[in-house]
């Protein structure tokens, strides 16, 4: 195969989902440096990647955004469409890769013109890309390690420099600095972050993989407690209820921002933090490409798939409960119902997610398990 000179990676998934990617981003740029590289991605996800300086250009596709235009006015939602198809008709990709795992864009790509396609046959539906590994979904491997495999079809590796990346603006770094001036939080007590909620791209079924606000508030409590920890709770505006009610169950005062802080902002105060807790998804990935340690408590969703990556236990602990056959139950992208009333949530006590918490917060050597089960 000729070398690429345009490249285009598609990935129109959550915050998770497209920092999974970023060492693949980096490989990318590395085994092409003279090539264009450009990125198809969510409205959500565009501020993780702008500052990303191994891409030249980013293309927004926003599904919900052009289906409710196509709803308001035919015409118009047609016309958006096809306004997205062209600009990257223009750019005349030679090489794709797409991480989407459906059926939409291939045959789009392929109609354009890009020689070669290269992603996931997830239930067939690979069948317009030329190079295509065949998969039943995400199992038993971290995402990340998936996409290496892909990686393999176009000659490139991933290096030892695995890491998840976001690059933060100055702005919104001379933002988090200023807040913690003016909030006085600038001594030597630790800053914990907690997300209790955790993210939107679940949607309805956010619940089925929250751990109680009783034991966000408990660990908070013992943290203030124990190390004079200050504490911050955040969250997207529609979090604002689950922070609160976890403040009210405090004892100790908690700084609420749910609701207050753009994405850039968010992850520049996550990098001041000593400490996050939260439940699986973006923020904790969030939290580790800022380098900063993490306890994450996982229900419904395999940390092996879905964890901290890289794994280490010396800065992130994941608590899961594996007494149950069940889980984890969430498999070929659905989470079925739950027949044991998300037991592998409500078995994890708060003294084990303190005792994760500890571990990291500690001065004395750390342990040595990177996973902490709950209970049999």
């Amino acid at each position: 195969m000729s070398r690429p000179t345009r490249i285009l990676i598609v990935n129109p998934f959550g915050i998770g989902d497209v920092l999974f990617s970023t060492p693949l981003i980096r490989a990318v740029r590395r085994a092409f440096p003279d090539a264009h590289l450009a990125y198809l991605c969510n409205r959500r996800t565009e501020e993780i990647l702008r500052r990303n300086t191994n891409l030249n250009e980013l293309f927004i596709y926003e599904k919900d955004e052009l289906v409710a235009l196509w709803k308001r006015n035919a015409f118009l939602g047609l016309h958006a469409i096809l306004s997205l198809v062209e600009q990257v008709r223009r750019r005349r990709f030679d090489l794709a890769v797409d991480l989407s795992l459906g059926e939409r864009f291939a045959p789009i790509l392929m109609a354009m013109g890009v020689s070669r396609r290269v992603g996931f046959n997830y239930r067939n539906r690979g069948r317009f890309l030329t190079d295509r590994l065949t998969i039943e979904g995400y199992h038993d491997t971290h995402v990340v390690e998936y996409y290496r495999r892909l990686l393999e079809f176009i000659g490139i590796r991933l290096m030892d420099d695995a890491g998840l990346e976001v690059v933060v603006s100055e702005a919104d770094a001379g933002w988090a600095t200023r807040w913690l001036h003016e909030c006085r939080l600038e001594d030597r007590r630790p800053l914990v972050g907690m997300v209790p909620a955790g993210g939107v791209s679940w949607g309805i079924d956010a619940p089925f993989r929250r751990w109680s606000f009783e034991g966000f508030a408990q660990v908070g409590d013992a943290l203030a407690d124990r190390y004079g920890a200050r504490l911050i709770l955040f969250g997207e505006a529609s979090d604002r209820a689950v922070c609160h009610t976890v403040a009210k169950l405090m004892r100790h005062p908690a700084i609420d921002l749910s609701g207050q802080t753009t994405l850039g902002q968010f992850v520049s105060l996550l990098g001041r933090l000593q400490l996050v807790l939260c439940n699986d998804g973006g923020p904790l990935h969030l939290a580790v490409s800022q380098h900063v340690k993490t306890v994450s408590v996982f229900g419904p969703v395999s940390p092996e798939v879905y964890g901290p990556y890289p794994p280490d236990a010396h800065r992130h602990r994941v608590i899961c409960y594996e007494a149950l056959p069940c889980r984890p139950c969430y498999h070929h992208f659905k989470l079925p119902p739950c027949p044991y009333e998300r037991a592998c949530l409500t078995m994890i006590e708060p003294e084990e997610v303190i005792a994760a918490c500890d571990a990291l917060l500690d001065s004395g050597p750390a342990r040595q398990a990177g996973v902490l089960h709950g209970r049999n």
